[in-house]
């Protein structure tokens, strides 16, 4: 693990040329940060790309993507929860969202909220 500022960065055990970087938010607590550059988004068997994706443990993720007319806007839903999965261009899954919903569309950033967090090793 290397910091810089209040960022923590972590190589994935499966290439050590990705990396995930940890944004601290407490102590005990860190934001997760995806790079669309090293992981896609898939639901329902579809995977899309991504700029950034900041998953918080509050129940809150934040996803900004590369236009506000995304075809990932079909399969998320304001009220319908669904799961979303973040996998490595590898092909390793890192991590699962699940009972996901849109709170908020501005643009090409979207908030979601999630009911459970489940970290892939």
């Amino acid at each position: 693990m290397k910091s810089f500022g209040n960022k923590n960065y972590y190589k994935l055990p499966q290439d050590s040329q990705y990396l995930i970087i940890m944004e601290t938010v407490t102590e005990s607590e860190s934001d997760i940060f995806f790079d669309g550059d090293n992981h896609r988004l898939f639901i329902e068997g579809r995977g899309f790309d991504f700029h950034k994706f900041v998953v918080n443990h509050n129940g809150s993720a934040d996803l900004e993507l590369f236009g506000s007319e995304n075809s990932l806007y079909t399969l998320l839903d304001f009220e319908e929860p669904c799961v979303i999965y973040v996998v490595s261009r590898l092909g390793s899954k890192d991590l699962i969202l699940q009972g996901c919903v849109i709170r908020e569309i501005m643009g090409n950033e979207c908030s979601l909220s999630y009911s459970k967090l489940q970290l892939e090793s």
